[in-house]
């Protein structure tokens, strides 16, 4: 029988700070992230009982979508896989980091108990529980994952079984063994790095690292091109009031052609497109997308939107205007006119702390 579901609500994992849950997918008025385990803390897992938990939900998904599934972009209508196994699994327990973000607002960014994922992980494997599927992915996010307990152990591990495995990092930290896993296995790396200068680099990320992340790019670059499988994703995430403008773009477009970057994925900040979402967003943010989409193509790269920006695309209220685009200074002068006339929609962002992880 056919339902609108997802493989992450069927064979999915999330490792949070203080809980287990299907996905790590939050989207329109925070909904998402069915829970599986309330307050886990790395336990050792009764994977039958997470089974039955997920085949429960499932049932009554079939009846009526639940409610913290409610206008998920990522359900589709499929049919219900009988067998247990895990193929998506994300990690996001680890919350220190060795950037600022200022748009992160976690609250345990900066809390140094974590606890360990690897025992069970290894357990789940060693069951015969994790399976490599051509749409599985295994994801290291939420805090610096280079810098967790056992991450070069997790990495071998999935390796070993030809799993799809996404690391998104803030390349302050370069990696040896993320970088010699792209050039032998099938690793996507994304790093945010959100500007095109180091001005912008220091006002969104609150560290002084624009240089280091720029040599970590080109090192993990010359190593994904090593594999035909491995690939290096660079990100801008659209966050009004700081990075929010056609010469930053330009200015990022230039870095990334001058590091040899053939991909790059744009995104909105999640906390200014849930607060302003449907026709609450700025039409300069519509205009910002198209134009890095053009200025990709221009320049031979592929070009992907991801998460929220799925939804302000989707939701959008003006039509695409190529004669916009294409005239630089009606370009500027269209987004600066709608930056200040939405102003108050940005969001306010508190303070980085003080303490993280150098």
């Amino acid at each position: 029988m056919k339902y609108l579901g997802c493989d992450y609500m069927e064979h999915g994992l999330s490792f949070e700070y203080k809980d287990l849950y299907d996905c790590c997918m939050m989207h329109h008025d925070n909904l998402g992230m069915p829970l599986l385990i309330k307050d886990y803390n790395g336990e050792k897992i009764d994977w039958d009982k997470i089974f039955d938990i997920k085949r429960e939900r499932i049932e009554r998904q079939k009846i009526k979508t639940i409610p913290e599934c409610e206008g998920c972009y990522y359900l589709k209508e499929k049919e219900f896989t009988e067998e247990k196994y895990i193929s998506e699994v994300a990690f996001q327990q680890i919350k220190l980091c060795n950037a600022k973000c200022v748009y992160c607002g976690d609250d345990f960014r900066y809390h140094k108990n974590y606890y360990d994922v690897y025992p069970v992980i290894k357990d789940l494997v060693e069951k015969g529980y994790f399976r490599r599927t051509d749409y599985g992915l295994v994801i290291f996010q939420g805090g610096e994952p280079t810098i967790m307990n056992h991450f070069d152990d997790l990495i071998a591990l999935f390796n070993e079984h030809n799993a799809n495995i996404k690391v998104n990092t803030s390349a302050i930290r370069f990696s040896e063994v993320l970088a010699k896993g792209m050039e032998t296995g099938n690793i996507l790396t994304c790093i945010s790095i959100d500007s095109g200068c180091r001005e912008t680099y220091n006002k969104v990320k609150y560290v002084d690292k624009f240089d280091v992340v720029c040599n970590s790019i080109r090192k993990y670059s010359d190593a994904a091109n090593v594999s035909q499988f491995s690939k290096l994703v660079i990100k801008y995430l659209l966050t009004p009031g700081y990075n929010d403008s056609v010469e930053e773009i330009d200015l990022f477009f230039a870095k990334m052609k001058e590091l040899n970057i053939k991909n790059v994925v744009f995104d909105v900040e999640a906390g200014y497109s849930t607060l302003n979402h449907r026709k609450d967003v700025s039409p300069h943010i519509h205009y910002l997308l198209d134009y890095a989409k053009k200025c990709a193509e221009n320049e031979n790269m592929n070009f992907e939107i991801f998460s929220f920006a799925f939804y302000v695309e989707q939701e959008r209220q003006i039509p695409y205007s190529e004669e916009i685009i294409a005239d630089k200074a009606k370009l500027i002068e269209t987004v600066n006119k709608y930056k200040i006339e939405n102003v108050s929609k940005n969001k306010t962002y508190a303070i980085p702390a003080n303490y993280f992880v150098d």
